[in-house]
């Protein structure tokens, strides 16, 4: 069975625990070891088959059923990247259910408002979220609540409970009926740029989605997958990799330990490593002197762009050929585009380019436009060269958010009789077709001499020694604002009145950036929680207001 003949990802994992048994599909920390890991070797492992893995699937599976959830069944799921997770992940599209996907890391009042929006019918979670759920209100109506671990919280169904029951029950059927328009799943964005929102997938798009991931960068049966994001790492056993979880807090990517991601390839031989941009600066940073990773041939970053400084840190790790791709796309349409090292650092280095998009997926530019547009007619298209935000259309191309009406009409338009996103971002595209990102339409900063586009602008900044990193945003509320730069300075690096002069300078130099004439030091710039990569340009205006008032 292929990914094209498949009907959901759960009966792809099933043919892979056929015909590869015994292979290892996830590697994963044991549980409780902390600081003594290092010494443990490989006993500080884990390893589930496939054959394992697909057998609690079906397990489970039948309990789910046996205690209610069955197909449609809207299920909050607040489980880390343990085996649970996956058995639970793959389980819940077995039996059709509809699981419902929060990070805690993006706090609990917004888990709390992202579940009362989803109004999940139940809730699988590890204790402690048990134990927040009933302190702070989450999922009052949920009549079903399953919990995991070896301690359950009293009035919840132990996981162990259930997989008992469903392994003396009958087993489950591989192809069950969806309820005609009910997704497949809800993964609600991480509200980087806004409320988070939910997300319905739809089975053909998570195909869709992992047939084009694996595609591209050739992934598949033999591939040991470094997975330091959990949602990627869900499509690892789908396409016959072994997954490999590192020792990490999933919800605070910037701060996994370098040494433990250098020790899990150099145990399981990870052939592909996926991480945001703030996990390849933490491993091209801090991995040890003299490391060298020759199994590693393949990293994928997204989520935010990756500078090309921190590509050739997590370069000269690797073994001659090896690459770091970097997809672009969101929550809604993922990837829409991608590039690789190799061709990404031969370009000019003044901007962000997110490479071409990826087969079957077509990209315009739309004139920027307020509010919902019903389709994108030929005159709204902008010229190539210029500025414009990037519609989407294709397999990967979700359908709409749940319970948002409002948000699914500001995002969705018809392209030639086909569904299309508004990715909500900026970009233009060159002769050879690649795109340069150009930012978010909402950070863009409005001045009397036009609009200043916030990527474009920071990479002028983002090349001098002092600078780490940097942000423009615009101070005021009126339709015309002043253009700021809030600078994270290097380490060692002060921004004296040397340095400040010359930043400005820098600034005057360039077209993009020349009605600068305020640069703001800042300690560290506020980062979105899922990645850690994103910068809060919104948080950061209002803390430059506040210094300039």
């Amino acid at each position: 069975m292929t990914i094209l003949d498949a009907a959901t990802l759960d009966a792809l994992l099933d043919e892979h625990a056929r015909s590869r048994p015994d292979a290892p599909a996830l590697v994963l920390p044991r549980p409780g070891l902390g600081v003594f890991e290092s010494r443990l070797g490989e006993r500080a492992t884990q390893r589930v088959t496939f054959a394992e893995l697909a057998r609690r699937v079906d397990d489970v599976a039948a309990g789910l059923r046996a205690a209610g959830i069955g197909p449609g069944t809207r299920t909050a799921l607040l489980v880390p990247p343990t085996a649970d997770f996956f058995v639970i992940a793959y389980a819940l599209m077995r039996v059709r259910a509809v699981p419902v996907v929060v990070d805690p890391g993006i706090g609990l009042r917004r888990v709390r408002s992202c579940l009362g929006e989803a109004a999940p019918e139940a809730f699988i979670a590890v204790p402690r979220g048990h134990l927040a759920r009933r302190a702070l209100g989450w999922c009052p109506d949920a009549r079903i609540a399953i919990c995991t671990g070896a301690a359950p919280i009293p009035g919840t169904i132990a996981l162990r409970r259930l997989e008992r029951t469903g392994a003396r029950g009958p087993r489950m059927p591989l192809v069950a009926e969806r309820p005609a328009g009910d997704p497949a799943a809800i993964l609600f964005t991480s509200g980087s740029t806004g409320a988070p929102k939910g997300v319905e997938h739809r089975d053909e798009g998570l195909l869709a989605q992992a047939g084009l991931v694996g595609g591209l960068y050739g992934l598949g049966p033999g591939d040991v997958s470094l997975a330091t994001f959990p949602p990627f790492a869900l499509f690892g056993p789908a396409l016959g990799m072994t997954t490999v979880v590192p020792r990490m807090d999933p919800t605070r990517p910037a701060r996994v330990v370098p040494g433990r991601l250098v020790r899990a390839v150099e145990r399981t031989g990870a052939t592909v490593m996926f991480g945001s941009p703030a996990v390849l600066d933490r491993l091209g940073r801090g991995a040890p002197d003299g490391t060298l990773l020759p199994t590693l041939r393949t990293v994928i970053s997204a989520g935010a762009p990756v500078p090309r400084d921190v590509q050739r840190r997590v370069l000269a790790l690797l073994a001659p050929g090896a690459q770091v791709h970097t997809p672009y796309g969101a929550t809604e349409a993922l990837p829409v585009a991608t590039i690789g090292s190799d061709e990404l650092l031969d370009l000019p280095d003044d901007g962000i380019c997110v490479g071409r998009p990826v087969p079957g997926v077509d990209v315009a530019l739309m004139r920027v436009t307020d509010g919902p547009v019903a389709a994108l007619t030929p005159e709204m298209r902008v010229p190539d060269g210029e500025v414009g935000e990037v519609v989407v259309r294709g397999p990967v191309v979700s359908r709409a958010y749940a319970e948002r009406p409002e948000a699914t009409a500001a995002a969705k338009l018809d392209w030639d009789g086909r569904l299309a996103h508004r990715m909500g971002d900026l970009a233009s595209l060159d002769d050879a077709g690649r795109l340069w990102f150009a930012g978010r339409v909402t950070h863009v900063v409005p001045t009397a001499d036009g609009p200043l586009y916030s990527v474009p602008c920071e990479e002028v900044l983002n090349h001098d020694p002092a600078v780490r990193r940097s942000a423009l945003v615009g101070v005021g509320s009126g339709p015309v604002r002043e253009p700021v730069f809030v600078v994270e300075l290097a380490d060692g690096a002060r921004l004296t009145d040397d340095v400040r002069e010359r930043l400005l300078a820098v600034a005057a130099s360039d077209a993009r950036t020349r009605t600068v004439r305020t640069v703001l030091p800042h300690r560290a710039l506020p980062v979105d929680p899922r990645h850690n990569s994103k910068i809060d340009r919104e948080a950061l205006g209002r803390w430059a207001a506040g210094e300039l008032s």
